[in-house]
């Protein structure tokens, strides 16, 4: 065991899952560094998780060597151990800013979202670490999801507008006719959000575990990212590994990805249309497993992390 792994650290969100039986970054954490603790206890509403971990500091008998937490939606903790945030979401408020001058080290998932910080943030403190997944799990298969309509347009994420643009979903299922959609959502979205005269072409699947959506990404033709503020897009990397390309807004890990085309394209709102057809009629011109295989493997996610912590740490 090194001595990394022999120290306390806690897991501060709300929440490993939004997805029962779905893994995320968190988990990968939680597998990585045996010494981590989940301090989510299941769901804390972000309005009382400052607090609610300060308290269990307070009274711990063993207090933890390091914190890794989100970098959004609560404020500072007024804890004195090192600390390291994740940045999930892009936002320009007084909260997330005080948290992201107060932690040891701030960690973006693309180099775009940094620069967007440079000027707000000790650049001392900050690391790129690109998200990953798990390429052993996420892969091509031949199986296809029965309920989903062939020549489909895959979008994983939930109804919010300014978060995951599902406004511009909705736009694109009632432009783009000639394609059905099948809709992942983690929420508990269904069919009456779509306009009724579309809904014969969309399927839609709830809070599914990740053997279905696996099985849901390798039924369709090609992905879509139309997120506001999305940073790493931690679907796009499952998506990429199943070998689907993708067609994604220009924002965050994507226009670091932007020059190889190879994953995927970047397009505006207003040029998705014409840049889904073209991808989903050029199938053999994209690889983005071979090309997210090279940078994005979660063992060198979590080799970095490692790296991080031991700098500070140890």
């Amino acid at each position: 065991m090194s001595k990394l792994d022999k120290k306390v650290g806690w897991l501060v969100n709300d929440r490993l899952t939004c997805i029962p039986n779905v893994r995320t970054f968190w988990h990968h954490l939680l597998d990585e560094f045996s010494g981590l603790e989940d301090k989510c206890n299941g769901y804390t509403d972000y309005r009382v998780l400052g607090p609610t971990i300060e308290n269990q500091f307070y009274q711990a008998e063993v207090k933890p060597d390091y914190i890794i937490r989100n970098a959004s939606y609560f404020p500072k903790l007024n804890i004195d151990v090192p600390t390291f945030c994740l940045v999930q979401d892009t936002m320009d408020n007084p909260m997330q800013t005080d948290v992201l001058n107060t932690v040891t080290c701030v960690v973006f998932a693309s180099e775009q979202t940094h620069n967007l910080y440079k000027d707000r943030i000790n650049p001392k403190n900050a690391r790129v670490i690109e998200q990953s997944s798990d390429f052993d799990f996420f892969k091509p298969i031949p199986e296809k999801h029965p309920e989903v309509l062939p020549n489909s347009i895959l979008f994983i994420g939930d109804s919010s507008h300014e978060k995951k643009g599902f406004h511009r979903v909705l736009k694109l299922i009632e432009t783009m006719t000639d394609f059905n959609f099948c809709l992942v959502m983690k929420d508990n979205t269904g069919l009456e959000a779509i306009p009724e005269k579309h809904r014969e072409r969309v399927r839609i699947f709830n809070q599914v575990n990740a053997e279905t959506v696996r099985l849901l990404i390798n039924s369709c033709v090609c992905a879509i990212c139309t997120s506001g503020n999305e940073e790493g897009h931690f679907a796009g990397i499952e998506i990429g590994a199943c070998n689907i390309p993708m067609v994604a807004r220009p924002m965050g890990c994507y226009m670091d990805r932007k020059e190889d085309k190879t994953w995927g394209i970047v397009a505006k709102d207003e040029d998705f249309p014409e840049t889904i057809r073209y991808v989903s009629n050029n199938l053999d011109l994209f690889s983005p497993r071979e090309y997210y295989s090279k940078e994005y493997t979660l063992e060198r996610c979590m080799q970095k992390w490692r790296e991080l912590l031991e700098e500070f740490v140890v």
